[in-house]
């Protein structure tokens, strides 16, 4: 038989949102019953000390991380560059919070979430550990797992073939790779990293300087998706130490085109309904990809291998139709590292061999370690299928019957929004990629927290966006208002039809990434400031 607990507030996930939201309630109500649920065995998240590897740093600089009630110091220089700094002082920094807040006291780690339903007014948990399951039943449930827990791994022809390990990106930090204690590391002598992103960036970076054993190193990369990513220099400008310090502003968010938390005024005109505007917003965000182009030097740089001016991408920064990222290394040394010490392949995987990556065109990369850089599944297992539509999260197309009853009851609202969308920013028409047919429903929640239909609940870190510590405290204030009904929501019927303003815009504004709804690249200073 199954343990029972009650509380007044349960978070699951104990990462910087869990975290963030269990110290912003327990700040409002010191005597409140809560439980944290944290599937690993520490706070942290993705920046957990089991989920951290060589390589993997910061995105942000220091002086816009952190949370308000504990300032993060300024890394040591030999762990840091521009600011960004290595992901085990995050790791750190995260512990320390936890414990001073109390919040570390009321986390049950190794607690795997199975299921979750609503059960007359209490939201019920079921949560397994190494020992036994437990039912946990909650007036209130945040949840705070964010976009980055289910892998996503691709279903590979002949994988049991393959006799090397192959490591997703959530696993790189508990599989010991690329440390001292790497098992059986006299075998990996020939690296393949799979996908385009920053993940994949860094980690073949880190395979080619490895100092603990030399190997070659492949870097594959679909030729069928966006590509390499735009890896932009970390200088910042001015007073801005790191490039992303100013997205944390409200020039850039003023300067973010087609931005729906922004009033209209003499400003949004100028820039978006006259020619001399369009032609100053091309120049401002063309120059990203202008400097990461030049930074990398992809057809000049000496001593390159051949593949390397395959990295060089044409995606639009306007409209984010590929990756970008910031380069938290010295530019030099980390391209002349790629350009001479990687082999860099643009394929799709046909099959895998013993010791072989096989692609559709006949090409063989001999490979004893394969290393997936393909992202996560923005997907909630945890809830059953109606239960997720009714919620507003994503919904596959596998459940074919639900996925067009969800799409059926928003058609209308979604068409009435794209009107609105198109008629206030006419450029959107002139989108460079075509709209993605979707495998699942966009995500449908009042400001990217609150589902529509149950206010006690929500949903923190599900906008992508550049600064996690500033979302999260306002989300998080945000939802226990809602929870507490210190804020009234509108009715459902204007609440959907702001969600799938937001959500119309999205897609047209990031065709590559907005699909799910959730894209937010300057608008985060405007979205918090609502």
């Amino acid at each position: 038989m199954m343990d029972e607990k009650r509380y007044d507030l349960i978070v699951v996930g104990a990462g910087i949102y869990g975290l963030c939201a269990a110290s912003t309630y327990l700040s409002l109500y010191p005597e409140a019953n809560i439980r944290i649920l944290e599937a690993g065995s520490d706070v942290g998240g993705v920046w957990s000390t089991e989920r951290s590897y060589p390589g993997f740093w910061s995105q942000s600089g220091t002086r816009v991380a952190g949370f308000h009630d504990l300032p993060m110091k300024s890394p040591p220089p030999e762990r840091s560059y521009k600011s960004s700094q290595d992901s085990k002082l995050v790791s750190k920094y995260l512990e320390d919070y936890a414990s001073l807040r109390g919040v570390r006291e009321r986390c049950d780690f190794k607690c795997s979430v199975g299921s979750i339903a609503k059960n007359g007014s209490l939201w019920q948990v079921t949560c397994k550990t190494d020992r036994q399951g437990t039912l946990y039943y909650g007036r209130n449930l945040i949840m705070a797992t964010g976009l980055f827990t289910q892998p996503r791994i691709p279903p590979f022809q002949d994988r049991k073939e393959f006799e090397g390990p192959i490591v997703h990106q959530k696993d790189w930090g508990s599989s010991g790779i690329f440390t001292s204690e790497e098992p059986s590391k006299a075998s990996h002598t020939h690296i393949t990293v799979l996908g385009g992103s920053k993940s994949a960036a860094d980690i073949v970076y880190t395979a080619a300087i490895d100092k603990h054993h030399r190997r070659t190193v492949n870097w594959l990369i679909r030729d069928t998706g966006p590509g390499a990513l735009s890896l932009l220099p970390a200088q910042g400008l001015g007073k801005y130490e790191h490039i992303t310090e100013l997205g944390t502003t409200r020039i850039i968010s003023a300067l973010s085109f087609a931005n729906p938390w922004l009033p209209e005024n003499w400003w949004s005109w100028f820039l978006h309904k006259t020619w001399i505007g369009e032609r100053l917003m091309d120049f401002i965000w063309n120059k990203q990809l202008d400097d990461a182009t030049a930074s990398a030097k992809y057809d000049t740089r000496r001593g390159a291998l051949p593949g390397f001016r395959d990295l060089k991408s044409y995606a639009s920064a306007r409209w984010r139709t590929g990756y970008f990222g910031a380069l938290n290394r010295d530019p030099e040394d980390f391209w002349n590292v790629i350009a001479q010490k990687v082999n860099v392949f643009r394929g799709e995987i046909g099959e895998l061999g013993k010791d072989t990556v096989v692609l559709k065109d006949g090409r063989e990369i001999q490979t004893d370690v394969l290393l997936l850089a393909t992202g996560f599944e923005q997907a909630h297992p945890e809830f059953s299928p109606n239960e997720a539509a009714e919620l507003g999260l994503p919904v596959s197309n596998e459940h074919a019957e639900l996925f067009e009853r969800e799409r059926a009851h928003w058609s209308a609202l979604d068409h009435a929004a794209e009107q609105k969308v198109l008629q206030r920013w006419p450029y959107l028409h002139d989108s460079p990629l075509p709209t993605k047919e979707q495998s699942h429903t966009p995500y449908r929640l009042y400001n990217h927290t609150t589902p529509a239909a149950d206010p006690s609940i929500a949903f923190l870190g599900i906008p992508l966006c550049a600064n996690s510590y500033h979302v999260a405290f306002v989300q998080s204030l945000y939802a226990i208002a809602v929870m507490d009904g210190h804020i009234r929501l509108p009715a459902r019927e204007a609440m959907e039809q702001d969600i799938a303003y937001v959500a119309t815009w999205n897609r047209r504004k990031y065709p590559a990434i907005g699909g799910p709804g959730n894209a937010m690249e300057f608008e985060m200073v405007a979205y918090t400031d609502k």
